[in-house]
């Protein structure tokens, strides 16, 4: 079943029945993402406010990374220290909100990085 909720296209409307004797209208939208493309310099992945929803990481060294909230000098908002031959792989739920844009600071330049983001 698809619908319109305030003007914005719903894809799937289900039935909650969380309380016992009651039906609550539940709605879930598709959100299209974009993906920044593997990275191995600090970089800016949006020069806009946007959000973060996965990073994948790999390194054959020892890898500092953080996501900040603009070029440089920006706040980070997470960070992570990866020892040698790490991998991983981040889902943020909820995700990462930025309110200037979203910039990937590295360490080094043997990473590889993948962002998920809006």
């Amino acid at each position: 079943m698809t619908g319109i909720i305030d003007g914005i296209p719903i894809k799937e409307i289900g039935i909650d029945q969380t309380t016992p004797g009651t039906t609550n209208a539940v709605a879930r939208t598709k959100a299209t993402l974009l993906n920044s493309g593997v990275l191995s310099a600090d970089t800016q992945v949006k020069a806009a406010a946007g959000a973060a929803y996965w990073l994948t990481v790999s390194d054959t060294a020892a890898l500092a990374i953080t996501l900040e909230d603009a070029v440089g000098t920006g706040t980070a908002k997470w960070g992570l220290d990866l020892p040698a031959a790490g991998y991983g792989h981040f889902i943020f739920d909820p995700p990462i909100e930025f309110a200037t844009g979203i910039y990937l600071n590295v360490s080094t330049v043997t990473c590889k990085c993948t962002l998920g983001f809006k």
